[in-house]
């Protein structure tokens, strides 16, 4: 994510989602790999005791070698880390009958999945610790029960039984044994129960005191996430698993409705329980629209200079982006002229300051199927830099009427009090205060967001990160020349990864075709949250 975020925009996003969804990120969609991790930890630990960093290594690589090859044999369809490498091992082994367990399943991280993804997530819960000889270790009590209920779930196999783990090699008689235990997808079978109840406690803080904000949240974040699906399935309503933020963040946390088959919202009434939960991920969402709005204007200046071998100033960017489709089409979508904009709030319903009853106004009139509400908006084909700058910009004005006058709002407080100087409602709002005078001009606001929030916001954030990718433009002698290309992203929510893991916990089902529906254990789980 650092090499591809130009203006920052990321950082947000992520002091949110770290909050809400402590121990997921984007890269950890599997619950098994936090009992395997813990359990190949603890094995190490207690099997070769290794003195050295190396020895811990090379213990550790074998045994992630040897699940990943025993998921890829229970069954082919399965992706574990590293799957390309591990196919080929997994292809040249069934030949031979015998499998190379001596390999990196990723080659860029001698810890392969735990390394490059998990190690941090399982730190975030409290399972693993480093000390000072630099091997993590399982932390007693949680960490060391799961682990143990993994071997349990193993120990019967020839694997443990004949101690292959430290050998270089697993027979394919072995491998055949062991598959059913050591693949990624056990959890579902009677042998893993313990092994399941005790990943479910943990990740939806089960049995603990609940003291802690970020276990509070992640379990309301899940629970909420099941609660959604539930209701969706009162209107006969399954979510895609390829669509999850356009079915549970957006339209419920941003615009409290549930997307219909005839494109009808349905009101989502959140339960009281979850309402600080939604509160926070209401401001994620409006994170991913600010993003969006600025990142667009982004993608157009360097559409504009990278057609200019010598670059533009930012007098010829602006005039280039005032150019008739931008006024004709903010016409379109307002209906009216906005030949200043202060005409383009009054077209939205904004005459004066913000105040909280107008903003909570705006928010309802301006709701997920509004032509122009920010989901829509987004949605039109627009390519030119003038056509984009006016989706941009009306974007800008939905928001700052939308939000500008909020002051009780528990997840704009904890924003407010975490992003520091990082771009975000509470900066970048304020600055549309001025669109509210008659004798604001496009040329002025233009200059001031192209200047305030994309080139010194995005010299500020090259700097910081000292790294030559991250430049996407630069100045020169007052010229704006292009560097390298860049499109608006939409940050992850982690809701798909967090799908997948209640998954397989079996809280939810996900159909061949990626239709999500809950199971009767996810109803149970939702009976004893309310």
């Amino acid at each position: 994510m650092t090499g591809r975020d130009p203006l920052g925009l990321s950082r947000v996003s992520s002091i949110i989602t770290d909050y809400l969804l402590t121990g997921i990120i984007t890269t950890t969609d599997r619950a098994r790999y936090y009992s395997f991790y813990c359990w190949a930890l603890w094995h190490i630990e207690n099997e070769e005791k290794p003195s050295k960093y190396q020895i811990f290594v090379d213990e550790f690589r074998k045994r992630e070698a040897a699940m990943a090859l025993a998921t890829i044999a229970n069954n082919p369809a399965t992706s574990p880390v590293g799957v390309e490498a591990t196919r080929m091992e997994f292809d040249r082994g069934s030949e031979k009958r015998e499998f190379n367990c001596d390999f990196r399943v990723l080659p860029s991280n001698p810890l392969g999945g735990y390394g490059q993804y998990y190690s941090g997530s399982l730190y975030e819960l409290g399972l693993t610790y480093r000390p000072e000889d630099g091997i993590d270790r399982v932390t007693s009590g949680t960490a060391e029960i799961l682990a143990g209920l993994f071997h349990t779930s193993i120990d019967k196999t020839p694997y443990i039984k004949n101690k292959c783990f430290k050998n270089r090699h697993l027979s394919l008689n072995d491998l055949q044994k062991a598959k059913t235990f050591l693949t990624l997808d056990a959890l579902s079978e009677p042998f893993a129960k313990e092994e399941r109840q005790k990943l479910r406690e943990i990740f939806l803080g089960l049995n603990e005191k609940m003291s802690h904000d970020r276990t509070i949240l992640r379990r309301n974040t899940l629970s909420q996430i099941l609660y959604i699906i539930f209701e969706y399935e009162r209107y006969d309503i399954h979510p895609n698993s390829k669509e999850i933020d356009w079915y549970i963040v957006y339209p419920t946390y941003y615009y409290g409705i549930l997307r219909t088959k005839n494109d009808k919202s349905i009101p989502y009434k959140c339960p009281e329980i979850f309402s600080i939960c939604r509160s926070l991920w209401r401001q994620y969402c409006l994170q991913q629209f600010l993003s969006q709005a600025i990142e667009i204007l982004l993608f157009s200046v360097l559409q504009l200079v990278g057609n200019e071998s010598s670059g533009l100033t930012i007098d010829e960017i602006i005039s280039n982006l005032l150019q008739p489709d931008f006024f004709s089409n903010l016409k379109e979508l307002t209906g009216k002229p906005c030949s200043k904009p202060h005409e383009l709030l009054e077209r939205l319903g904004i005459d004066n300051l913000p105040n909280e009853a107008l903003s909570l106004k705006l928010q309802k009139t301006y709701a997920y199927y509004h032509p122009i509400s920010e989901a829509q908006v987004l949605n039109l084909e627009k390519s030119s830099p003038e056509s984009l700058a006016s989706i941009s910009i009306l974007i800008l004005a939905l928001l700052y009427g939308k939000w500008r006058g909020i002051k009780q709002d528990v997840g704009f407080a904890y924003v407010a009090n975490h992003a520091g100087s990082e771009l975000w409602a509470g900066i970048i709002l304020p600055y549309l205060d001025s669109w509210l005078e008659k004798e604001t001009s496009w040329d002025a606001s233009f200059r001031t967001i192209l200047e305030t929030f994309i080139l010194d916001q995005h010299d500020r954030i090259m700097y910081e990160k000292r790294r030559l990718d991250s430049c996407w433009l630069h100045r020169t002698e007052g010229r704006i020349l292009k560097d390298q290309d860049y499109e608006p992203a939409w940050r992850s929510s982690r809701h798909i990864n967090s799908v997948k893991i209640l998954s397989d916990l079996g809280f939810l089902e996900i159909s061949t075709d990626g239709l999500i529906s809950i199971t009767s254990d996810g109803k149970k789980i939702l009976k004893g949250i309310e």
